[in-house]
């Protein structure tokens, strides 16, 4: 144990000791989702569009961090299913997913923004927080579904997830990088899609609250009639958990030196002579005596002037 944490501080503090540059740009590109309103798989209709900022930290060549912020869109429909059974749930959700993500970056090569590489590869895990709120449309009318507990269950609209995934990464110029990476999201919720276990007694629930029970119970709108009471049967499947998937383009900008010199050591020598000179505070009163000094040098070397020219002047006058 004492050997794994000396080694795991020696990697740290190597990274301390490597020349290191930040970056700070924006990704835009599109989201999907997997989970019980898209037979667990990835439906074409159900791609929306991200955006979102990040900030890179570049420890060494092949080593970064990154914390990113990222706003998107996922949404399932049973209308997409190819199974007639998901097609008669006809279930359907929409929400909106802001995503705060610590992520670390492995590159497969060295990469530096002084090494004109056409491209490079990296490989991307961490940890990511995650809200999100699904809704549902009713005749026009987009509802919240969690405070309405459509399973009978209160879950939190937050939850971890982990992110991981590959990229892409050209250093355009000393000031100006570009990418664009793909990353699937595992979460610890079953609940994006507000669909999970199974159904309520709906024949109650029309008593107490009629448009509950219009919301978790959807087959009539398809079949024109109730049937029978679906309590107790699947109305989706707990043992899968939801996931969600970013794909984008980035570009970001090196808050590096005019030259680009930070992360190449070999550089360090120059570095000195880009340094701008500190100001020096000025004496406003030393200023006052030096300005009274030369003033006081001038006059005295004008009277000696005069008094040299004052002879000749009075013999050329004779």
């Amino acid at each position: 144990m004492r050997s794994t944490s000396l080694l795991f501080v020696i990697f740290l503090l190597s990274f301390s000791l490597q020349a290191q540059y930040n970056e700070v740009g924006m990704h835009l590109g599109l989201s999907n989702y997997i989970g019980d309103l898209s037979e667990n798989k990835m439906n074409p209709e159900s791609f929306k569009s991200l955006i979102g900022i990040h900030a890179r930290r570049n420890f060494t060549k092949y080593f970064s961090a990154k914390v990113a912020l990222t706003k998107a869109e996922i949404t399932g429909n049973d209308a997409y299913a190819k199974l007639q059974e998901n097609r008669d749930r006809n279930l359907n959700f929409r929400s909106d997913v802001l995503e705060l993500a610590v992520i670390g970056e492995v590159n497969f090569s060295p990469y530096n923004i002084r090494a004109n590489q056409t491209g490079v590869p990296y490989f991307f895990t961490g940890i990511a927080f995650t809200h999100f709120n699904p809704q549902a449309q009713m005749r026009g009318t987009w509802y919240d579904l969690q405070p309405l507990q459509t399973e009978g269950k209160n879950y939190s609209r937050n939850t971890l997830a982990i992110p991981f995934g590959l990229g892409m990464k050209f250093n355009i110029s000393y000031k100006l990088n570009f990418g664009f990476e793909f990353g699937a999201r595992k979460t610890f919720t079953d609940y994006l899609d507000d669909v999970s276990t199974q159904y309520l007694d709906v024949v109650e629930l029309r008593q107490t609250d009629p448009m509950v029970a219009a919301l978790a119970y959807r087959t009539p709108e398809l079949t024109g009639s109730f049937n029978e009471n679906p309590v107790g049967t699947d109305r989706g499947n707990p043992e899968n958990k939801d996931w969600y998937f970013f794909g984008a383009i980035t570009v970001s900008v090196n808050l590096t030196d005019k030259y680009g010199l930070d992360f190449d050591q070999k550089y360090e020598i120059f570095k000195e002579h880009l340094k701008k000179p500190e100001k020096v505070k000025e004496d406003k009163n030393l200023n006052k005596r030096k300005k009274d000094t030369r003033y006081k040098q001038k006059k005295k070397g004008v009277f000696r002037k005069k008094k040299q020219l004052g002879p000749i002047v009075k013999k050329r006058s004779n």
